[in-house]
């Protein structure tokens, strides 16, 4: 972001302090924040910097308590807010408070899972197609932030979609929805890439292959290599410092189970969007924990579930 305002280069960001171009990522995320400051909108110091991803965290846990309150009611969104509020390190180490890219990835995913949700319960056309379009929206914003990185959002509406016995027939009749968005995210995708294939020739490739295959076969940072368990115990071991691991277990257990048996169809969703993406991630051998903050509001909406199902027999 300082490298855009000092040198006025947009299109091609640089790198601090070697002052190299940064092909590895998109440049939405700096676009913004060094769009923002230069408007005079936003002071071009600390401050400035971290706002747009404090503000992006904040709208992603509205999804979250939206997602809670859709699931089982206002204490499972509640809760389930609040838990993400304790996970220390999705709020301080390489999080969501950081100016980085993880906040835009969460909040592509949060969005992205609710307005898909509501696209498979919507009755009416104009609102499915408002939905898709909000969808496609949140797919871009992650995609042109860190890339392959929101390439489990699509896979796990699918699989939630295809889930035996559920929403497959809503494929056949209303995949019209999707045109016009996949278009749209194409055209705002596209752009960048090009140019930067056609600046750089293989430059931009190399860069790309290096930060993604190269990162997670271990070759990048031999720091990075983990056991295949690592993000299921390293998860559990956050969830264990703020005292919520069992109800987590067995939240999960729960959305999984009410996923295959009954409605809502809601809870399919959230269960495999937990358990698809740790799944994948787990086959490589080079594994950082912040990959799988996307994934975290899954596994709290479970434990939000169990909150509101106590509280609802308590008070029965």
């Amino acid at each position: 972001v300082d490298r855009i305002i000092d040198t006025g280069e947009w299109l091609t960001p640089r790198a601090i302090p070697y002052d190299g171009p940064f092909l590895e990522k998109p440049p939405l995320k700096f676009w913004l924040v060094a769009g923002a400051i230069r408007a005079g909108l936003l002071p071009h110091d600390e401050f400035g910097l971290r706002f747009i991803d404090a503000l992006f965290g904040a709208v992603a846990f509205l999804y979250v308590f939206w997602l809670g309150r859709w699931l089982a009611g206002s204490v499972c969104g509640f809760v389930a807010v609040l838990v993400l509020f304790t996970i220390n390190v999705l709020l301080f180490e390489h999080g969501l408070r950081s100016n980085n890219m993880d906040a835009a990835l969460v909040l592509s995913y949060c969005g992205g899972v609710y307005h898909f949700a509501r696209w498979v319960e919507d009755s009416s056309a104009k609102r499915r197609s408002r939905q898709a379009l909000a969808v496609a929206g949140y797919f871009t914003l992650g995609f042109m932030t860190k890339f392959v990185a929101v390439l489990f959002l699509p896979l796990v509406c699918a699989v939630a979609l295809v889930w035996p016995g559920t929403t497959l027939p809503r494929i056949r009749s209303h995949w019209r929805d999707w045109v016009v968005p996949a278009l749209l995210v194409c055209a705002a995708s596209m752009p960048w890439f090009v140019y930067q294939a056609l600046q750089t020739g293989g430059g931009l490739w190399d860069a790309i292959v290096a930060h993604v295959y190269t990162r997670f076969t271990g070759a990048l940072d031999p720091r990075h290599l983990q056991p295949w368990h690592y993000y299921y115990s390293q998860t559990w071991a956050e969830l264990t410092r703020t005292g919520t691991q069992w109800i987590a277990a067995v939240g999960m257990i729960m959305l999984a189970v009410k996923g295959s048996t009954e409605r809502p169809w809601l809870a399919r969703l959230v269960f495999v969007w937990w358990m698809v993406p740790f799944a994948l991630m787990s086959i490589g051998t080079s594994k950082v924990f912040h990959y799988a903050y996307p994934f975290l509001p899954a596994i709290a909406l479970g434990v939000g579930a169990v909150a509101d199902a106590l509280i609802r027999a308590i008070a029965s």
